[in-house]
């Protein structure tokens, strides 16, 4: 059986393929040791992407716009399922970055247990997702690639 270490990496392989030109961030949702839905972020489907829209330059008007168009991978991962009719309660999530508070929510809402992550999230400076995350019987777990 894989471990968490095998999906973290997975993800992070296929973090390449997405279109943001600041991060480039992949959510893997694993069920009953399978993955079952992937996520990276980046707009809609039928929307401009990232890269195209900056011609793959990285500016600092970037952020403001991102925050407007980009989904996250976390949330991605879940909508797909979603779309889909794939059950993601008692999952797990490896994922990249740490979760935003936006991600980290949506995350509880659809029920996955556990979620395992590379590197914290540099808008993070406290424990507080942690804190929600064990609050709601859930687990939260940096784990540093292999």
């Amino acid at each position: 059986m894989l471990r968490d270490i095998n999906f973290l990496n997975i993800a992070y392989e296929l973090s390449s393929a997405s279109k943001c030109v600041s991060r480039k961030t992949w959510a893997v949702i694993v069920r009953d040791g399978r993955i079952v839905s992937t996520g990276y972020n980046g707009t809609p489907a039928w929307y401009v992407n990232c890269s195209d829209y900056w011609n793959g330059v990285y500016t600092k008007e970037h952020h403001d716009w991102s925050y407007k168009y980009e989904i996250h991978a976390e949330m991605n991962a879940i909508v797909w399922a979603a779309r889909e009719w794939i059950a993601v309660e008692g999952a797990t999530i490896y994922c990249t970055y740490e979760p935003c508070f936006d991600c980290t929510r949506a995350i509880i809402a659809a029920w996955l247990k556990k979620i395992v992550f590379s590197e914290k999230y540099k808008h993070h400076t406290g424990n507080e997702i942690q804190e929600f995350v064990e609050q709601n019987g859930a687990t939260i777990t940096q784990l540093e690639r292999t």
